[in-house]
């Protein structure tokens, strides 16, 4: 799976400003802009980004694994759930055909997201 514009998803913590884009103000003004969300560019925009993802995951039951973060299970009866994620890049896999497209559907509600197959 794919995230699309998967960093700018994230919630900012703090204030973050910067100056508009060139055209955008006029000449002898002296302005910024307060960013609500994150941009691509920013140093805080993959840790707000991940931080949206694993808020989204772990409403659903995933636990985060304590070895390596970017790990996500879910054990439903027989059937184990399991979440890679790389930047905004993802691996899914699950003994259950049923909760892999559950998930799926899930994440496409909270994330545009692209299925690339096997």
């Amino acid at each position: 799976m794919d995230v699309q514009n998967a960093f700018l998803h994230g919630e900012l913590q703090k204030k973050v400003y910067m100056l508009p884009p060139i055209g955008c103000h006029r000449q002898g003004e002296n302005i910024v802009c307060q960013l609500h969300k994150s941009l691509y560019g920013l140093k805080q925009a993959s840790r707000s980004w991940f931080r949206e993802f694993c808020s989204a995951i772990q409403t659903i039951g995933f636990c985060q694994s304590k070895v390596d973060y970017s790990l996500f299970t879910q054990v439903k009866g027989t059937s184990l759930t399991i979440v890679l994620l790389y930047v905004d890049d993802m691996v899914i896999t699950d003994n259950n055909e049923v909760e892999i497209k559950n998930l799926k559907g899930f994440l496409s509600s909270k994330f545009r997201i692209k299925d690339l197959g096997p």
